[in-house]
Protein backbone atom coordinates (compact mmCIF):
# COMPACT_ATOMS: atom_id res chain seq x y z
CA UNK A 1 0.00 0.00 0.00
CA UNK A 2 0.90 3.53 -0.61
CA UNK A 3 0.85 5.95 2.13
CA UNK A 4 1.50 9.57 1.39
CA UNK A 5 1.47 12.96 3.82
CA UNK A 6 1.85 16.57 2.23
CA UNK A 7 4.54 18.87 4.01
CA UNK A 8 3.30 21.12 6.57
CA UNK A 9 5.42 23.91 4.61
CA UNK A 10 5.53 23.79 1.39
CA UNK A 11 2.81 21.46 0.64
CA UNK A 12 5.00 18.81 -1.40
CA UNK A 13 3.84 15.37 -1.31
CA UNK A 14 5.48 12.42 0.27
CA UNK A 15 4.99 9.20 0.37
CA UNK A 16 6.15 5.50 0.83
CA UNK A 17 5.27 2.35 0.22
CA UNK A 18 4.99 0.02 2.87
CA UNK A 19 3.08 -2.98 4.21
CA UNK A 20 2.78 -1.75 8.34
CA UNK A 21 0.60 1.56 7.99
CA UNK A 22 2.66 2.49 11.82
CA UNK A 23 5.66 2.04 9.97
CA UNK A 24 4.77 4.22 6.80
CA UNK A 25 3.63 7.13 9.48
CA UNK A 26 7.15 6.93 10.86
CA UNK A 27 8.81 6.99 7.52
CA UNK A 28 6.86 9.59 6.39
CA UNK A 29 7.47 12.14 9.80
CA UNK A 30 11.30 11.21 9.31
CA UNK A 31 11.26 12.18 5.72
CA UNK A 32 9.13 15.40 6.20
CA UNK A 33 11.15 16.65 9.13
CA UNK A 34 14.80 16.02 7.35
CA UNK A 35 13.22 17.65 4.21
CA UNK A 36 12.31 20.83 6.45
CA UNK A 37 15.45 20.62 7.66
CA UNK A 38 18.15 20.28 4.43
CA UNK A 39 15.33 22.91 2.61
CA UNK A 40 15.78 25.36 5.76
CA UNK A 41 12.16 25.54 6.51
CA UNK A 42 12.00 23.93 9.60
CA UNK A 43 12.03 26.84 11.67
CA UNK A 44 9.20 28.37 9.46
CA UNK A 45 6.61 25.69 10.62
CA UNK A 46 5.53 24.34 14.09
CA UNK A 47 3.85 20.79 13.53
CA UNK A 48 7.09 18.94 12.99
CA UNK A 49 8.54 20.38 16.36
CA UNK A 50 6.14 18.30 18.38
CA UNK A 51 6.79 15.26 20.24
CA UNK A 52 7.43 12.86 17.08
CA UNK A 53 5.00 10.34 18.64
CA UNK A 54 2.51 13.09 18.39
CA UNK A 55 2.82 14.05 14.98
CA UNK A 56 3.65 10.18 13.54
CA UNK A 57 -0.07 9.56 15.10
CA UNK A 58 -1.20 12.65 13.52
CA UNK A 59 0.43 11.71 10.29
CA UNK A 60 -1.62 7.89 10.86
CA UNK A 61 -4.83 9.01 11.17
CA UNK A 62 -4.74 11.49 8.27
CA UNK A 63 -2.52 10.26 5.92
CA UNK A 64 -3.86 9.06 2.46
CA UNK A 65 -3.87 5.30 1.27
CA UNK A 66 -3.84 4.42 -2.16
CA UNK A 67 -3.10 0.93 -3.67
CA UNK A 68 -1.64 3.05 -6.57
CA UNK A 69 1.41 5.10 -7.18
CA UNK A 70 1.04 8.72 -6.01
CA UNK A 71 1.94 10.89 -9.26
CA UNK A 72 3.66 13.69 -8.68
CA UNK A 73 5.10 12.85 -5.18
CA UNK A 74 8.29 12.45 -4.00
CA UNK A 75 9.56 9.04 -2.42
CA UNK A 76 10.31 8.17 0.54
CA UNK A 77 12.18 4.77 1.72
Amino acid sequence: MYYSYPCSYCNKIFYTFNDNKEAAADVLFNGIKQHLIDYAEDDKESEFDHDPSIVTNDIYATMRESHDHPTGGYELE
